[in-house]
């Protein structure tokens, strides 16, 4: 027994040294403490000030305050030109004495340039970082991503906080937009038939205009909307809630504002060629004569109902007509058409040749509900 005690002592000594072995080892590890690291909230890419470089790299680092009551963000900007997006991030580490941190970047901004040349390049490097969200937004930036990072909002609490939520809130408040996530903008661009859209933020005289549409085909921007068919595009895609659309007839300017407004669509192709058919459902309530002090009344409705349907009808088809021509196809009509084929080599070129002939046929149901 006194052996097996020995033993068992002898034991838990070499356990001790082999612990205290590895506590040794551990001290020397990356760890780096909070006050040491350099919050980076947003990222922008613009045309490079010299020649000989691919790209303007900014990134917005967010500055802690002492006191988490207060109003107003703090904020550094750091830029530097280069010919690739991870040479400019490795610049910019040697710009700051604290470890970057990409974890809480939530908006990346290209500059028009940028979307006119190739975005994919930045897109794919983006998603292949493992420490930036997927779910960061993106947009377009006027005049550059710069400025619209250098954009410092009275009520913004947290650096980038501002664009983050206004890229929110298009989601279910704005009648112009909607938010594209980097996962999504990443699945258009590598989806034959899908095209990729993204918002336009306009910084002008100290204010934020966001509401248009900037459309993708081939990786490049093609073409931006303005913002009425910017409406009209986010009624076809994600729909519309409690927004105002503003209708032109012989008697005047109305405004109507919607409750909801829904669009389905149909394909339907043939030997004969293809037609898409596109069912709009807008309902609401028509609350104002814009150019006429005159109050709106029962007879005006019935009067303007018909009017009304007709018009939206119009609007959308030139849309869709306009977005044919420029070859951008953000509805997915391309894709909807690949998932009915099933010659799966031929399908994408079939489609590139129906397209710039596919005939619209739109059908509008307007229903007030004051009525």
């Amino acid at each position: 027994m006194v052996r097996s005690a020995r033993k068992s002592s002898l034991s838990r000594l070499a356990s001790c040294k082999i612990a205290l072995v590895l506590l040794i080892l551990l001290s020397g590890c990356a760890f780096e403490d909070i006050d040491r690291r350099a919050f980076v909230t947003s990222i922008g890419l613009d045309s490079p000030d010299t020649a000989g470089s691919t790209y303007k790299l900014t990134i917005k680092i967010s500055l802690a305050k002492g006191d988490p009551k207060k109003i107003g963000s703090d904020f550094v900007l750091l830029h530097v030109n280069c010919n690739s997006i991870s040479e400019g991030l490795d610049k910019l580490r040697s710009m700051s004495d604290k470890k970057l941190e990409y974890g809480h970047v939530k908006a990346i901004m290209f500059s028009e340039d940028i979307a006119k040349k190739d975005i994919s390049l930045p897109i794919d490097y983006f998603m292949k970082r493992a420490d930036i969200q997927k779910i960061a937004y993106m947009g377009i930036g006027k005049p550059s991503a710069y400025e619209l990072l250098r954009f410092k909002p009275k009520e913004e609490a947290v650096a980038s906080s501002y664009l983050f939520y206004t890229f929110e809130r298009s989601r279910t408040q704005s009648p112009y937009v909607y938010a594209v996530p980097l996962y999504d903008a990443s699945r258009r661009i590598m989806t034959p038939g899908l095209d990729l859209t993204l918002p336009v933020m306009d910084y002008e005289r100290g204010n934020l205009h966001v509401d248009r549409m900037a459309l993708f085909h081939n990786k490049q921007l093609k073409l931006v909307l303005r913002s009425e068919e910017s409406m009209l595009l986010k009624l076809m895609t994600t729909g519309i809630r409690k927004d105002t659309f503003v209708v032109k007839t012989e008697d005047g300017s109305y405004s109507i504002t919607t409750e909801k407004g829904t669009s389905t669509y149909q394909l339907d192709h043939g030997n004969d060629g293809a037609t898409a058919k596109i069912a709009i459902k807008l309902r609401g309530a028509l609350i104002e004569r814009e150019d006429h002090a005159e109050a709106v009344t029962d007879a005006i409705k019935q009067a303007i109902a018909k009017e009304s349907k007709a018009h939206i009808e119009s609007e959308v088809r030139k849309l869709l007509i306009k977005m044919r021509d420029a070859g951008v196809d953000p509805l997915g009509f391309g894709l909807r058409y690949r998932a009915r084929q099933f010659h799966h080599a031929k399908e994408t070129a079939v489609w590139n040749g129906i397209y710039p002939k596919l005939e619209f046929q739109v059908h509008a149901s307007v229903k007030d509900d004051d009525s």
